[in-house]
């Protein structure tokens, strides 16, 4: 996707973010809306490889084959690229997984990636925001 959302950009971030104690989080909740799992990306930006470790241990944690997953998140289409290399460890599990960009990030995205992953198009989630 060619975001449009300034925040993104690394330079600007690292600026914004040298005096916060917190720069990034990424967690899970069930569909209540009660948390499971939560990861602090203090320091490091935003890397695939603890999203992609808490969706593996989700994703072994219910592992049933008929349970499934929403991913919101603000970089939702570059991280479902991400999980479709074959070298990444949710490769084998990605049929599980259903992906949206939350919905405060969605209209910073292009058209194309809001067609595929605003969570208004996303059938499972009703009005869920991912916010």
């Amino acid at each position: 996707c060619d975001s449009y959302f300034k925040a993104a950009d690394q330079a600007r971030s690292n600026i914004k973010s040298k005096h916060l104690d917190d720069t990034g989080l990424f967690g899970s909740t069930c569909r209540h809306g009660i948390p499971l799992k939560f990861i602090n990306l203090k320091g490091i930006g935003e890397r695939f490889s603890l999203a992609e470790c808490l969706l593996y241990q989700l994703q072994d944690t219910f592992n049933e084959s008929s349970q499934s997953f929403v991913v919101l998140y603000d970089i939702a289409c570059s991280f479902h690229a991400h999980i479709n290399k074959s070298e990444s460890a949710l490769f084998q599990f990605k049929s599980r997984f259903d992906w949206c960009i939350s919905i405060f990030h969605a209209f910073a995205h292009s058209m194309k990636c809001q067609l595929k992953y605003h969570p208004r198009i996303c059938s499972s989630i009703g009005l869920t925001d991912g916010e």
